[in-house]
This record gives C-alpha cells, sequence and structure tokens, in this order.
C-alpha cells in the first residue's frame, strides 16, 4: 500500500477533486450573474449587462481550462 504508484493516485485524485469542487464553484456563480443580470435588465436597468457577460465569459473560460486539466487527470488515473 505504501508503494510511489499507490501516493501519486492518491494525490491525482486529491486533485481531481479539487478540481471539480472549483468547477462547481464557478459554475454556480455564473448562474449568479445570470439570475443578477435577468433581475437587472427586467426592472429596465441594462447598464450591468456588458460587464456581466465579459465576467461570465472568464469565468467559462476557466472552467474550460479546469475541464481539460480533469481530462488530462483522468486519462492518467
Amino acid at each position: 500500500m505504501n508503494t510511489p504508484q499507490f501516493h501519486r493516485r492518491r494525490q491525482k485524485a486529491v486533485v481531481f477533486v479539487g478540481l471539480m469542487l472549483f468547477g462547481l464553484l464557478f459554475f454556480l456563480i455564473q448562474i449568479w450573474l445570470f439570475v443578477a443580470v435577468l433581475e437587472r435588465v427586467l426592472s429596465g436597468k441594462t447598464e450591468v449587462a456588458i460587464p456581466a457577460a465579459i465576467a461570465s465569459s472568464v469565468v467559462f473560460l476557466a472552467n474550460l481550462w479546469m475541464l481539460r486539466g480533469l481530462i488530462l487527470v483522468s486519462k492518467s488515473l
């Protein structure tokens, strides 16, 4: 059980779970941004839409980057 392969696999599992949690957090942030902007737009205040779209795009790109990392980690497990 104390082989280097066991410890390496265990470290990769921790990285995998960490990336999944950050992905979930970023997804929830995107949903929050969408709801906040939708409420503002429906109330007639549209000045927040463009900055929120930019922020959401950045979060989406970060999620794609982490998905790439998840795929790489899962291939090596």
